[in-house]
């Protein structure tokens, strides 16, 4: 796609200022930011991938149940959640610089959401994003089935950094240990992109799965050919009651009503 076919995409989805604004970031030495309508302000690194991020999350809505009557299933789990005293989780697993995160909180606005993020440089711009939102917290760590360590490994794009398991370095955390430290808090929607690492999350201990009402998982076969990272999760889900939705590169598992 060329430059200029980029602008007019991003004025279209996103709005004319966040296309110039993209534009500028693009060229910037340093930081800049990037004013979406109804979601506000983001804080980029216009030579990194952030900019790709904010556009498939608000652009693309990546996120978004696009089947009305799914997207309402949703909606009425959550308010069946917040009607008995519950808090809603939603675990943000890979997430970045905050996109997803924002997302969410515009959507469940009465949720918390546990935004983790394993790589250092994400994470500070993850808080800078999601600072304003007491309803968003940060856990800068890698997201696994059970507890330990990870060592970091490099990707030509900040969204790309992988982890593998390792004796020491940065903290494992599960998601039900995330969920136990929200009071009241209950498992509504778990959103992986972690780079491969599925198939860690989902090789024990995912009695957690049968707690969440939607689980969207994105695959990473096409990256790492014949590690067969997708297989974890595939017999996991597999052996749920879910409806499953594709909806760009992700796998969406939604429970069906009388869930």
């Amino acid at each position: 796609m060329s430059r200029l076919s980029a602008f007019f995409k991003d004025a279209r989805r996103l709005g004319l200022r966040p296309a110039f604004q993209a534009v500028t970031a693009r060229y910037a030495s340093g930081p800049a930011v990037i004013d979406l309508p109804r979601f506000g302000r983001f804080h980029v690194r216009g030579r990194d991938s952030d900019i790709a991020t904010l556009r498939q999350v608000f652009g693309e809505q990546e996120y978004r149940l696009k089947i009305p009557a799914v997207e309402a299933r949703l909606e009425r789990r959550y308010r069946q959640m917040l009607a008995a005293g519950q808090v809603p989780v939603i675990i943000d697993a890979g997430a970045n610089v905050g996109a997803a995160a924002r997302w969410f909180h515009q959507a469940f606005p009465e949720a918390r959401v546990i935004a983790v993020e394993p790589d250092a440089a994400n994470a500070a711009v993850l808080r800078l994003n999601t600072e304003p939102f007491a309803a968003i917290s940060v856990v800068e760590a890698a997201i696994g089935a059970e507890a330990g360590f990870v060592s970091l490994i490099p990707a030509d794009a900040a969204w790309g950094i992988r982890t593998e398991r390792a004796e020491t370095g940065l903290s494992i955390v599960t998601i039900p240990e995330l969920v136990a430290g929200v009071e009241n808090g209950a498992l509504f929607l778990a959103k992986i992109d972690i780079e491969g690492f599925e198939e860690d999350l989902f090789a024990s201990a995912t009695d957690w799965v049968d707690q969440a009402f939607c689980v969207i998982v994105e695959p990473h076969d096409w990256m790492l050919p014949e590690q067969h990272t997708s297989r974890t999760f595939q017999q996991v889900m597999g052996q749920r009651d879910f409806q499953v939705l594709i909806q760009g590169e992700n796998l969406l598992y939604v429970r069906p009503e009388a869930a």
